[in-house]
């Protein structure tokens, strides 16, 4: 077992602990990035512009009780865990199954600071993960109370283990100007 599987291992357990203090702390307790091999083909996280039909699902665990599904055209635009804190913009983990592999119920959850006058750190829906397409799941700032910066990860997990996990920096759009404009096709660089 080489040393980042280990620290990931390690890291599942505390990971499973969920208290809003770890979700807070993220980068005390997980990796960077993690994703599970022995279950996913690969990869992928950064930057999300959406785009096409949207429509709203019932997920009860989140702040707002819903989701909005996009349709399935959306994709990581550019590779990164730093992420503009712009209206529009949205941050994601994309992965890939292997064949004949299909993940029901998998639960994500996206830990983030607390949202402006609440003491909401954590949204939580569950979705299935099946193979030959696109598993892409991402959080898009929408709302005036989400606009926070700061620490925020993704992870997914299924039946208790821990599929991935990815943490993102969310910062003040002119400390990364040639991302801050990326979803308005602005990007120059």
């Amino acid at each position: 077992m080489n040393q980042t599987t280990l620290k990931a291992s390690i890291s599942v357990g505390f990971w499973a602990l969920g208290s809003i203090a770890q979700a807070q702390h993220i980068n005390s307790v997980a990796p960077d990035r993690f994703y599970d091999d022995t279950i996913l083909s690969s990869m992928d996280y950064g930057l999300v512009c959406p785009s096409g039909t949207a429509k709203k699902l019932p997920a009860p665990d989140t702040h707002l009780g819903f989701i909005t599904q996009r349709d399935q055209n959306q994709s990581i635009e550019h590779t990164t865990q730093i992420v503009p804190l712009a209206k529009g913009v949205g941050f994601g983990v994309d992965v890939q199954l292997p064949e004949g592999t299909n993940l029901r119920d998998v639960e994500i959850t996206v830990f983030h600071p607390p949202y402006i006058g609440t003491d909401v750190t954590e949204e939580l829906w569950r979705t299935d993960l099946v193979p030959r397409t696109s598993n892409l799941n991402f959080f898009l700032f929408e709302f005036p109370f989400e606009m926070v910066a700061g620490d925020w990860a993704l992870q997914a997990s299924h039946e208790g283990k821990l599929l991935y996990a990815v943490t993102f920096k969310v910062v003040d759009p002119s400390r990364i100007r040639n991302l801050s404009s990326y979803c308005s096709g602005l990007l120059l660089s």
